[in-house]
């Protein structure tokens, strides 16, 4: 029989394992000697960061290729315009790091959670993206591995970058086998001769993207964005585009309206300032808007453009009040600072809409009565709310699923079966809202 001690040590070996804390301080230290070993000085030590807990600290600007983050959990980092070239990122949690401007050549990605990160700008050429084991730590538990077999069937594949933002992203020659990209922003992405075999790229933006001798079998571009984008159909095997947007429209063209939009616009604010006897209201209802002028600073009352399209289209401060957008696509749009009091927004697709700051409170009506703002079961995955109005707006059955509601207005919003994973929001925003999401 062993000793009681070998036992306790057979113990030791089964327990889960823990990540090492670090603060902002101790991780300077070791990122000086970090850039000192880069540089040939004296004292440099190369960082090996393998199972650390780096939540929220900042590594901005920094230089710290070749460094080794293995397992790590780098939630909400700042990474921004950092060097990390060579890196080894294997199994770690990047979920929403800031990498806007960074530069990840030939990183190692395997395996790595990047679900709601930004990339805006970043360089991953010859990153490597293949499937690798998922790490999770939970705080009792510790850092355990999901199999690769596992990982894909919870829809998180190789490397999970679902809504990550690497808009003009350099990703040539990446090799992303299996990978999430659903919902994210790969607007201008570089793919250029990169294997995409196997990647999720359900709702994903990738207009304008270079996907040109690209390996491309087994992908799904369900609902994708591609207006723009340049592809190699020989290269397209078992390909899944159902609803895809391309630069075919998907529905009526403004060449089709009635008169030139411009003079629609004017009967519009005709009809308003002279409550309906003159001028004509504005209907896009069932319009492919893509291609059209911003309609920022707009005046805009009680627009009617049900199951309309209008992705990545620019409403900032516009006044949209009692308008119908009822099961249009409204993905990647900007209603920043835009005033949507009343509106009807019921099963809209509004996958990283912007909308900060915006009036989404009920609009008082001239006897009174209360309309109030609907956006149930829209999808709202990414969204931003930041300081956004939300008081009494209804969000029930919603997919909120990591929308930020910082600082946002939530007196009486209605959350009744909305979906809340991982949706940022302070507990004095939680609290104000009469009903919570299950």
């Amino acid at each position: 029989m062993p000793a009681p001690k070998d036992k306790d040590k057979e113990k030791d070996k089964k327990k889960p394992q823990a990540l090492t804390r670090l603060d902002q301080a101790e991780l300077n230290a070791i990122i000086a000697k970090h850039e000192a070993f880069r540089q040939g000085r004296a004292n440099g030590t190369k960082a090996m960061l393998v199972n650390h807990d780096l939540t929220k600290l900042s590594f901005k600007g920094r230089d710290m290729g070749h460094a080794d983050f293995t397992g790590s959990t780098l939630y909400e980092c700042d990474l921004e315009g950092a060097k990390l070239d060579y890196c080894v990122f294997f199994a770690a949690d990047l979920r929403l790091a800031n990498f806007r401007a960074a530069s990840l050549v030939r990183a190692d990605l395997r395996g790595a959670t990047m679900r709601g990160a930004i990339m805006a700008n970043a360089d991953l050429t010859d990153a490597d993206m293949r499937e690798g084991s998922m790490a999770s730590y939970d705080p009792e538990k510790g850092l355990s591995f999901s199999t690769e077999k596992a990982a894909w069937k919870e829809g998180t594949g190789g490397v999970d970058m679902r809504g990550a933002t690497l808009s003009s992203a350099k990703l040539s020659g990446a090799i992303a086998i299996n990978s999430n990209f659903e919902d994210a922003n790969l607007s201008k992405a570089a793919f250029k001769s990169g294997n995409l075999s196997g990647a999720n790229l359900k709702g994903a933006n990738l207009a304008g993207a270079d996907l040109s001798n690209c390996e491309l079998k087994n992908v799904s571009l369900r609902g994708a964005n591609l207006a723009g984008a340049m592809m190699d159909v020989s290269n397209l095997e078992n390909v899944d585009m159902t609803g895809a947007l391309t630069d075919k429209p998907t529905g009526k063209t403004p060449d089709q309206l009635p008169a030139p939009l411009e003079e629609l616009l004017k009967l519009h604010q005709v009809w308003l300032k002279t409550k309906g006897a003159e001028g004509k209201k504005l209907d896009l209802s069932g319009y492919d808007m893509r291609k059209t002028p911003p309609f920022a600073k707009m005046e805009l009352t009680m627009l009617a453009a049900e199951k309309s399209t209008w992705f990545g289209q620019d409403f900032s401060q516009t006044n949209l009040q009692v308008a119908q957008f009822k099961e249009a696509d409204l993905r990647d749009c900007n209603f920043t600072g835009a005033d949507l009091r009343g509106s009807n927004f019921t099963g809209a697709r509004m996958v990283g809409a912007k909308m900060n700051g915006a009036r989404l409170e009920p609009l008082v009506l001239e006897n009174k009565r209360l309309l109030k703002t609907n956006f149930a079961g829209a999808q709202l995955r990414y969204a931003i709310f930041v300081r956004a109005n939300l008081r009494e707006a209804d969000l029930s059955n919603a997919d909120l699923s990591y929308a930020d509601f910082s600082g946002a207005e939530m007196t009486g919003t209605n959350l009744t079966g909305a979906i809340l994973d991982q949706a940022k929001m302070d507990k004095k925003e939680a609290s104000a809202a009469a009903k919570k999401g299950k």
